[in-house]
């Protein structure tokens, strides 16, 4: 027996004879139209979020790279000075050199990951001035 606590899974087919089903007041009976569109809806929803979930992820990834960079920049900075001593050997060229290396990967994936930000804003953008049947019924940001 289940209780009103339990939740229950429907597919899209078992829309259309849920809803006419249900006491709908004044309104027809939901068609298969309706619950086509109505699917259609849900996964829009479902594409909005997981650009959202994309735009959270390339956030967390600048703000990891900010941080590796300024790391990679001092320690840069710290070989070019030890590199500047006088009688310094190859040694303290190669971490110059490993030191820089890897600040300039870094900063590469910096300019990738802005870039891919500017397409998910873009991508964003367009999603959200897409046509959409329903939304003259909708209210909020939802």
């Amino acid at each position: 027996m289940m209780t009103n606590c339990e939740a229950v899974r429907l597919s899209p087919d078992d829309w259309v004879g849920v809803m006419t089903s249900m006491d709908r007041g004044d309104q027809p009976p939901l068609t298969a139209e309706d619950a086509a569109e109505l699917e259609r809806g849900r996964e829009r929803m479902l594409a909005r979020h997981k650009l959202i979930e994309a735009m959270i992820r390339n956030n967390e990834l600048q703000l990891r790279n900010e941080s590796a960079r300024g790391g990679a920049e001092i320690e840069m900075h710290c070989a070019l000075r030890d590199s500047a001593l006088p009688g310094t050997g190859a040694a303290a060229l190669l971490e110059l050199a490993q030191a820089t290396a890897r600040f300039e990967a870094l900063k590469v994936e910096h300019e990738r990951l802005v870039a891919e930000r500017e397409w998910l804003n873009v991508a964003l953008l367009e999603f959200e001035s897409g046509p959409s049947t329903y939304d003259h019924n909708r209210s909020g940001h939802a």
